[in-house]
């Protein structure tokens, strides 16, 4: 499926019947045409009475939506479209509570299938890599600052913290604008927690990366990955300059999250944040976010409801606009 730029009207027009759906599912799947998973022919014809393709060599079917996010779901394709739309374009967050309401879905349907759409986003970006000049720090989400409002104590780095998630994050930098992103709940700002995300998230070659952090001690854990850092104690109301992008990311970040998921359950924080970080890092691409997402939603396998712990009355409340 190529990728095409969409406003709403366009793309309900395109996407209009069950057909279409099925069309874009199959061009996504196989950009260069058919290819039979079972004998490796190149050649096959749609059948007109399922979502299903027959090899013409081997005479074997095979479903559009098999190994697919969309495999086995009883939601017809032109709703799961638009939610797919809506997820995309909404960077408040789409609510799965509001969605429910406008398409007159069941809730708990809404927000599965969201929640599905978030597993491709976080999966789409797995392989991404940081590169050049990279601002680093650990940012805290939920819950509330037992010290808010009183001075920090001589030493220490940042306020206490009462029952909030910890996430590293990453951002390059690159001038005044902010290149990708990387978010990462992680237990604790230890070597020991800092090295696996770093090993695996930013490029290693050629040369190493320059880093910009403040002075925490673990932070050092660059160095021995081979690359270098520019690093001292950087008081927390410079941070919007020292740390531009890193500041920026983590305020958008936060605003997601207060605007939709009025009591977000940390239960699934790194999937909230990877829709977040999928929607940074394709920002450029503007109409053409929703036609990117169905393609990471046709790559990625099909996800089991029991991988999905039931949503909670707190998951998804209304948006505080509303």
């Amino acid at each position: 499926m190529a990728y095409v730029d969409l406003n709403l009207l366009e793309f309900q027009k395109r996407f209009a019947t069950e057909e279409a759906c099925e069309q874009a599912i199959l061009e996504a799947r196989w950009p260069r045409g058919f290819v039979c998973p079972h004998c490796g022919h190149n050649d096959g014809n749609r059948i007109s009475t399922r979502r299903a393709v027959q090899c013409c060599l081997c005479r074997r079917q095979t479903s559009i939506t098999s190994n697919t996010l969309f495999h086995k779901s009883k939601t017809p394709l032109v709703l799961w479209f638009l939610i797919i739309f809506f997820v995309a374009h909404d960077k408040g967050g789409a609510s799965a509570l509001r969605l429910s309401k406008q398409l007159g879905m069941h809730y708990t349907t809404v927000w599965f299938i969201i929640q599905k759409i978030r597993f491709a986003m976080g999966h789409r970006d797995e392989n991404l890599t940081l590169a050049g000049y990279i601002e680093m720090d650990e940012a805290f989400f939920g819950g509330r600052n037992r010290s808010k409002g009183k001075p920090l104590p001589k030493g220490q780095r940042k306020p206490p913290s009462h029952n909030k998630k910890q996430v590293l994050v990453l951002v390059e930098s690159e001038g005044k604008q902010a290149g990708n992103l990387v978010m990462k709940v992680i237990d604790d700002d230890t070597y020991e927690d800092l090295k696996p995300v770093l090993e695996t998230k930013i490029e290693s070659e050629p040369g190493g990366q320059w880093f910009k952090a403040d002075g925490w001690g673990s932070h050092h854990v660059v160095v021995g990955l081979g690359h270098r850092i520019e690093m001292g104690p950087i008081p927390i109301a410079a941070l919007d300059t020292e740390l531009r992008c890193l500041s920026l990311a983590v305020k958008h970040a936060k605003e997601f999250l207060k605007g939709t998921f009025h009591h977000f359950c940390k239960t699934h924080i790194q999937r909230y944040l990877d829709e977040f970080c999928y929607r940074w890092n394709r920002r450029h691409l503007e109409r053409q976010l929703a036609s990117h997402l169905i393609a990471a939603c046709v790559l990625h396998d099909a996800v089991s409801y029991r991988l999905i712990p039931a949503p909670h009355p707190k998951d998804d409340a209304v948006p505080l606009a509303a």
